[in-house]
């Protein structure tokens, strides 16, 4: 994946650089202080795939999958004390609720989804249970056992969620800025530059 930020966005925040980017599909699952590795294991991998890989050796071992929806192809890394894994075509952390359960065992997670259509899914688990979920592809829906912790957050970031609005940032970058005030982030090179942990995960009715 290849971007045209420049040096001021890329160096903005954890997502920064995926400030205004036009990114059709996004799905993103975060864990904290856990690694890489375990993060892909809780999301259900085929450790048959998992290798470190170069970014040459990356797009061609895996380009026939790499953003096929079947093809569940992921890149994994590290950001701070948080573990992050990228879906390059598939949606497990949106069609398999109990991911972010799983990936929150014992600390905690979000899972970050978005498409070409306005909306976002967010949701946030600590310990294996939900906390918040947060959908606005239809208002700002809300689910999970304190359904409104971010509320002050996303009011200070200019959204009126009590009205269903977004605020000047949309409905995307405001996402991206309440998830980096929990910490997390993925850096640019490390996704597209640098080696990446890599793999294949297990389709949801497979495992």
């Amino acid at each position: 994946m290849t971007t045209s930020a420049d040096d001021g966005a890329a160096m903005a925040g954890g997502l920064g650089w995926m400030y205004g980017r036009d990114l059709p599909l996004l799905s993103l699952t975060f864990a904290r202080q856990i690694n890489a590795r375990e993060l892909l294991e809780r999301m259900g991998v085929d450790r048959n795939t998992v290798a470190v890989r170069e970014q040459d050796d990356f797009h061609h071992e895996l380009r026939d999958l790499l953003y096929a929806p079947d093809g569940y192809v992921v890149s994994a890394g590290h950001y701070g004390s948080w573990a992050w894994v990228w879906e390059h075509g598939s949606w497990k952390g949106l069609e398999d609720p109990g991911l972010v359960l799983r990936a929150s065992i014992g600390t905690a997670a979000v899972v970050l989804n978005a498409n070409e259509k306005p909306g976002v899914v967010f949701r946030y688990a600590e310990n294996g249970r939900l906390t918040t979920g947060l959908d606005t592809r239809t208002g700002f829906a809300r689910t999970g056992g304190d359904p409104h912790r971010f509320d002050t957050e996303l009011q200070g970031l200019g959204a009126r969620p009590e009205e269903d609005e977004y605020g000047p940032l949309g409905s995307r970058e405001i996402f991206y800025r309440l998830a980096e005030k929990l910490g997390v982030g993925l850096p640019l090179d490390d996704l597209n530059e640098r080696p990446v942990l890599s793999g294949r995960l297990l389709p949801p009715h497979s495992q």
